[in-house]
C-alpha cells in the first residue's frame, strides 16, 4: 500500500481570481458612493432626512436602481462565468498533470495516456457554474447590502459624515469577503476534481492532512482551539473519498471544501492481491 498526495490549488490562480473579484467590489463601491450617497447629499443639510425633496427612501431606491443596472451590465453573469472558467481551467490543467505524474508509476499507466483518457468535462463545467454563481452572489449581495444599510442609517437620522464612514468600513469588509470567496472556491474546486479523478481510477480511500500550524481549527495551542468540527482532530484520519471524513458532530467533509479550510489529503493506493 502506498499514498499519493493530492495536488494543492494553484496559488497564482487563487490570487488572480481574488484580485478580479476585489476589483469588482472596488468599482461597485466607488460608483455607489459617487452616484448614490454623494448624490443624495446634494439635497441635504446635516442629515439625509433633513431638507430632502420628496421621500428620501424613494430617492435612494431610484438612485440605487440606476447604478445597479449599469453595474449589472458591466459585470454581467456571462462575464463572471467566463472569468471563473478561465481561472479554473488553468488550475485544473496543472493539477491533473501533477496528479497523473504522481500516480502513473503506481498504477502502471504513463501520465500522457492518463491525460488523454481524462474525461472530466461534465464535472468541470458543473463546478464552473457553481463558482460563477458565488461570484454573482457576491456582486448582488454587495449592492443589496449597501442600499439596505444606507436606508437604515438614513431612517435613524445618522449624520452624513457617519454614514460615509460606515460605508467605507463596509467596503473594506466586502473586499476581504471577495478574496475569501475566491480562495475558497479555487480550493474547493481543486479538492473535488482531484477526488473525482482518483475515484475514476479506482482509488477509494484517503487520509486527511492539515497544515500543521497554529491556525488549524481545533488545535489546542492555536488560535481556534474550540473550533467545531476540529480539523486538528481529523489530521491522519482515514476516510472514504465517496463520503468524506465523518466528524464527531456527525458532519462529513472533504478536505479543502469548507470555508477557509487549508487541509489536503493523501490518496491511498491499495496493493493488488
Amino acid at each position: 500500500m502506498s499514498e499519493i498526495k493530492a495536488p494543492d490549488p494553484l496559488k497564482s490562480e487563487e490570487n488572480v481570481f481574488a484580485d478580479a473579484l476585489e476589483s469588482m467590489i472596488t468599482l461597485i463601491s466607488r460608483m455607489y458612493k459617487n452616484q448614490v450617497l454623494l448624490e443624495m447629499n446634494k439635497g441635504t443639510v446635516e442629515k439625509f432626512s433633513d431638507a430632502q425633496t420628496g421621500n428620501y427612501a424613494a430617492v435612494l431606491t431610484k438612485l440605487s436602481s440606476k447604478v445597479s443596472k449599469g453595474l449589472l451590465k458591466r459585470f454581467d453573469n456571462k462575464r463572471l462565468k467566463e472569468l471563473s472558467k478561465r481561472v479554473l481551467e488553468k488550475n485544473d490543467k496543472r493539477s491533473r498533470k501533477i496528479l497523473y505524474d504522481r500516480l502513473s508509476k503506481d498504477i502502471g499507466i504513463d501520465a500522457s495516456t492518463l491525460l488523454k483518457r481524462d474525461a472530466m468535462t461534465y464535472d468541470f463545467n458543473a463546478l464552473v457554474i457553481e463558482t460563477s454563481k458565488w461570484a454573482t452572489k457576491l456582486r448582488d449581495e454587495t449592492l443589496e447590502m449597501y442600499t439596505a444599510n444606507t436606508l437604515r442609517a438614513m431612517t435613524l437620522g445618522t449624520p452624513i459624515e457617519e454614514i460615509l464612514q460606515q460605508f467605507d468600513g463596509m467596503v473594506e469588509k466586502r473586499k476581504g469577503h471577495a478574496r475569501f470567496t475566491a480562495r475558497n472556491q479555487i480550493s474547493s474546486f481543486n479538492s473535488i476534481m482531484n477526488k473525482t479523478r482518483a475515484q475514476k481510477l479506482g482509488i477509494k480511500k484517503a487520509v486527511w492532512v492539515t497544515s500543521h500550524d497554529e491556525r488549524v481549527r481545533g488545535n489546542p495551542s492555536g488560535k481556534f482551539p474550540n473550533a467545531t468540527p476540529s480539523h486538528f482532530w481529523a489530521d491522519g484520519k482515514e476516510f472514504d473519498l465517496s463520503e468524506g471524513l465523518k466528524f464527531p458532530n456527525g458532519q462529513s467533509l472533504l478536505p479543502g471544501t469548507t470555508y477557509r479550510c487549508r487541509c489536503s489529503y493523501r490518496m491511498i493506493l491499495e496493493d493488488e492481491e
